[in-house]
């Protein structure tokens, strides 16, 4: 039936890689995409109708929606809309087909991020079609969403624990998204992912991904080994650790990038920490016992202790940011909270940055993480990009931590990192009775039929720790090589540093892959 299936395929002209095992799924991988000029309003995760667009690029963008079965198990039910972005190769050489991009999370839109930093991927775009996509949840892909509002506490707010709360967030979504939730995990976005690569005419898929995106990378080759082309995963997730190793994992990163933050500022002429690496760490988290004791305001919003953790965190992406830390640590130590609230809300915004998830419990964003806050009595729930990432999190783990594992959590994680500690160790109560079961699936990569990938790491990466890196060459199983980029920061491809690109865009032009040890930076 397979074969009759692809014959088929090859006489009405679609995709010569068909590649449905399931006869119901032909209409899926045969599906003409009706590309066409972008939304206005096309900004993943709003409905703003202001989309800045950087100059140059702006013209070649398309959009298209790909219908997927809700469940593969079932297609003939329910299906969904994929949302599709794509920038058309631009060179007059010979065309390489897609390159498909995901830049993270999980929970951030792949449209959004295509639509501020297409110009970072100029030069792979002379040859291939860059497309990225809302996984389903997120974005303009059937959003996961909780209601408008968190229903206040029944009883005493006294009894309101951090635990309730997140349990309350938890039945909200539960509400509203019950139907949905099963089918987020990261196993079904692959599946969508083979649908996309059928749809775009490519017999393989060539891919980039970043951070939560080399996980989705991953699971794809695992399960689609002989469809996989050149794949980069760039900031490695472990696939060896569980939430709970993850948290630790990240606090130590997170805690090594702030120790080298500040090492660098005691050698500038500006530093607003002191002499001595001692009292700059005494300094650090004086701040942060204040701003806990005494918020500030700053035009009406409240600057906090987790506003200082959220402006530390966003800096330690990049060290292009660190010079603006200073700068908001100087006004800090004057009293003025404005540039700490700055960072603090930057995150992940700039262009040719991929959506930064720091602090992830395999999936969980501490830096997404924040306790409700009350208007009118009522709890704001988090934002649909942060609900999003607790869904598909919860759907790829079965680990389900609750108020009793919360204390020893909270220890542990302060023990790895004063200040961001307590700011991670609320994540693992994320799936805390969430309405629909978790697996482990995704933590099974071994793909020893697929091509050999390129994966790029930090060393100094705190939110996916190097170490990762060489996890992933071997729990992969099939020959992949582990580049370096000795300096600072998640992303190594986003850096601009001419060693990584010149790597990475030979592997993914030419095939040429970096001799084992490489190492840039």
């Amino acid at each position: 039936m397979a074969a009759v299936v692809a014959l088929l395929g090859a006489l009405v002209g679609t995709p010569a890689a068909v590649a449905a095992d399931d006869p119901h799924l032909t209409r899926f991988y045969q599906q003409r995409l009706a590309w066409e000029p972008c939304p206005q309003n096309m900004q993943a995760g709003t409905q703003s109708p202001d989309v800045t667009q950087p100059p140059g690029h702006e013209e070649r963008l398309e959009c298209a929606r790909m219908e997927v079965p809700r469940d593969y198990g079932d297609p003939g039910n329910r299906t969904m809309l994929v949302q599709l972005i794509r920038l058309r190769a631009t060179g007059p050489g010979k065309r390489l087909g897609s390159l498909v991009i995901n830049p993270g999370g999980p929970g951030a839109s792949g449209v959004n991020y295509l639509i501020a930093s297409g110009s970072a991927f100029a030069r792979l775009g002379k040859q291939y079609d860059i497309v990225s996509f809302d996984p389903r949840g997120t974005g303009h892909t059937e959003p996961v969403s909780c209601g408008d509002k968190l229903a206040p506490p029944p009883g005493n707010p006294a009894d309101d624990t951090l635990a309730a709360k997140e349990k309350r967030i938890n039945d909200a979504c539960g509400r509203y998204s019950g139907g949905l939730l099963e089918w987020v995990g990261t196993p079904d976005v692959a599946r969508d992912m083979d649908v996309l690569r059928a749809a775009v005419h490519d017999d393989k898929l060539n891919y980039l991904g970043f951070s939560y995106g080399t996980k989705l990378g991953a699971v794809y080759a695992h399960e689609f080994p002989d469809r996989a082309g050149r794949m980069v995963l760039d900031s490695i997730e472990d696939p060896t650790k569980n939430n709970w190793q993850t948290a630790l994992a990240q606090a130590r990163g997170f805690q090594r990038a702030l120790d080298d933050f500040a090492g660098d500022c005691l050698h500038a002429t500006d530093c607003p920490l002191g002499t001595d690496a001692r009292h700059a760490q005494d300094q650090l988290r004086t701040w942060y016992q204040q701003l806990s004791e005494r918020p500030m305001k700053v035009n009406g919003q409240t600057v906090d202790e987790t506003t200082y953790v959220y402006a530390l965190r966003e800096a330690l992406y990049s060290r292009s940011d660190w010079p603006a830390l200073r700068q908001a640590l100087a006004q800090l130590r004057r009293g003025d909270g404005s540039g700490i609230l700055r960072m603090s809300n930057s995150g992940g915004s700039q262009a040719g940055l991929p959506h930064r998830a720091p602090a992830r419990t395999a999936g969980h964003t501490a830096g997404a993480h924040r306790t409700p806050a009350r208007q009118n009595g009522q709890d704001d729930l988090p934002s649909q990009d942060q609900l999003a990432l607790r869904a598909i999190s919860c759907r790829d783990t079965s680990e389900r931590y609750g108020a009793g594992d919360y204390p020893r959590a909270e220890r542990e994680l302060t023990r790895a990192s004063p200040l961001f500690g307590p700011d991670i160790a609320p994540t693992l109560l994320d799936c805390y009775d969430w309405p629909v079961a978790g697996d482990d699936a995704s933590r099974d990569v071994s793909a020893p039929g697929a091509p050999p990938m390129l994966l790029v790491a930090t060393t100094n990466d705190p939110a996916t720790p190097y170490e990762g890196a060489s996890h992933m060459a071997r729990a992969l199983g099939n020959g992949s090589t582990v580049l370096t980029y000795r300096g600072e920061g998640h992303a190594a491809y986003t850096t601009g540093d001419p060693c990584v690109q010149g790597y990475v865009d030979g592997f993914l032009l030419d095939g040429v892959m970096p001799k084992p040890g490489t190492s840039c930076g």
